[in-house]
C-alpha cells in the first residue's frame, strides 16, 4: 500500500514538473541581440542631447596612471561643450588598429538619468559610451580638430603630470 502511494506521488510530481516546463512562455526582448549600431555617432548624439537638456550633475576627469581625479569648472564645461559642437561626420571612425589598450584619461559625465564615459587615449583618439550601453563605443578622430577644443589638452591642463 505504501509503495503504491509513493508511486502516485512520484507520478504527480513528474506531471507537474513537465507541465511547468511546457507552460513556460517568456517573451524575450529581442533588441538586446542586435549587434549593429544605428550609426557611428549613436552614443555621442545621446550625450549631446543630454547636454542640451540639462547641466551635468557630475563631471570629472580621472588620470589613469595615478588615478588622480579633478572636477570640471564652469570654464572647462564650456570647452567640453565646444568640443562636441565642433564635431562633424568625418570625425567618427571605426575602431583604430593602433589604439592603446588603456586610455590615459577618462571623463565621467553624470546626468540625472544617464551616465557616460569618455576614454581619452591620446591627442588623436577618444571613445564615448554610456555606463550601460548595448553597442560598441563611438570612436572619434580628433587630429583635424581645433586644438583649443581637444579633450586631451583639456585633461592635461586639469591634471598636469
Amino acid at each position: 500500500m505504501n509503495i503504491k502511494r509513493n508511486k502516485c506521488i512520484l507520478i504527480i510530481i513528474c506531471i507537474f514538473f513537465s507541465l511547468d516546463l511546457f507552460g513556460c512562455k517568456y517573451d524575450f526582448n529581442k533588441s538586446i541581440y542586435i549587434k549593429n549600431k544605428p550609426n557611428d555617432f549613436y552614443y555621442t548624439n545621446l550625450l549631446m542631447k543630454d547636454l542640451s537638456q540639462e547641466k551635468p550633475v557630475e563631471l570629472y576627469t580621472l588620470y589613469m596612471n595615478f588615478y588622480k581625479k579633478k572636477d570640471f569648472s564652469k570654464d572647462n564645461l564650456s570647452t567640453f561643450i565646444q568640443f562636441f559642437n565642433s564635431l562633424n561626420n568625418n570625425s567618427f571612425i571605426s575602431k583604430p588598429a593602433n589604439l592603446p589598450n588603456k586610455p590615459l584619461y577618462k571623463i565621467f559625465v553624470t546626468f540625472s538619468v544617464n551616465k557616460y564615459v569618455i576614454n581619452i587615449y591620446n591627442d588623436k583618439y577618444i571613445s564615448i559610451y554610456p555606463w550601460d550601453g548595448n553597442y560598441s563605443m563611438d570612436y572619434i578622430d580628433t587630429s583635424k580638430m581645433y586644438k583649443a577644443y581637444n579633450l586631451f589638452g583639456l585633461c592635461k591642463y586639469l591634471i598636469p603630470k
